[in-house]
């Protein structure tokens, strides 16, 4: 029974929002007992099929079926020369960072502050909060060795954080706080796509905290079926 419904459902018999059957209709339809029913209607509601609205009935999810998706940062400025400048490579602390990492609040990180531009536009100030256990003190001063966190990591630590897991969260934000939207050069009544994202090590363990600012223009995400 639960098949045949699902079917209904996926080859457009009923579409996202419509009325679906009722119980007692289910059970003249398919001749079965008030329980088969429940159940059915039952395991459909939590795959996300179906919505029970209280005194209305029950309808078609208008949401996304539960399936695996690519989501992919859209570069809408492929074949412009790209640099990074890097502002500051700072040891510090701070309690709300601190529980961003995951460690006590007098645990000390490294912050690298640095701006990314393409064909010499700012389009987005990045600020890298690191363990600071895969800093070396000594490279504090070259700041440039800092352009990409990753590849220095890789190369003094042989730990691959472009293949490590990662959380990420993009949200609109607006207005700018002063300082970054100096960096950027835009309006301060200009939004931008604030983004964080956790990396994490083996074990669940977070390596990198990350805050980006990016300029609107140029954010765009795709999402697609695999």
């Amino acid at each position: 029974m639960k098949q045949s419904l699902l079917y209904k459902i996926n080859s457009g018999q009923f579409l996202p929002g419509d009325k679906f059957y009722s119980e007692a209709e289910l059970k003249k339809e398919y001749n079965v007992s008030g329980i088969t029913v429940i159940k059915a209607i039952q395991e459909l509601k939590q795959e996300g099929y179906l919505v029970r609205y209280q005194g209305k009935g029950t309808y078609v999810s208008k949401g996304k079926k539960a399936k695996v998706v690519r989501f992919s940062d859209q570069e809408k400025y492929q074949g412009m020369q790209e640099s990074t400048r890097v502002l500051t490579v700072e040891r510090m602390t701070d309690p709300s960072i601190a529980k961003e990492l995951n460690i006590s609040e007098e645990e000390p990180f490294y912050l690298i502050k640095r701006v990314r531009m393409i064909d010499n536009i700012p389009l987005l100030v990045q600020y890298s909060y690191v363990l600071a256990e895969f800093i070396r003190e000594e490279d504090v001063e070259n700041l440039e060795a800092f352009s990409s966190i990753y590849e220095k990591i890789k190369e003094d630590f042989q730990i691959n954080l472009f293949q490590a897991d990662s959380t990420e969260v993009t949200e609109i934000c607006f207005p700018i706080p002063s300082g970054e939207s100096d960096l950027l050069e835009i309006k301060k009544d200009e939004p931008t796509a604030f983004i964080r994202r956790h990396t994490y090590l083996p074990g669940n363990r977070v390596v990198e905290y990350i805050e980006t600012y990016k300029r609107w223009e140029y954010f765009s995400n795709k999402i697609e079926p695999l």
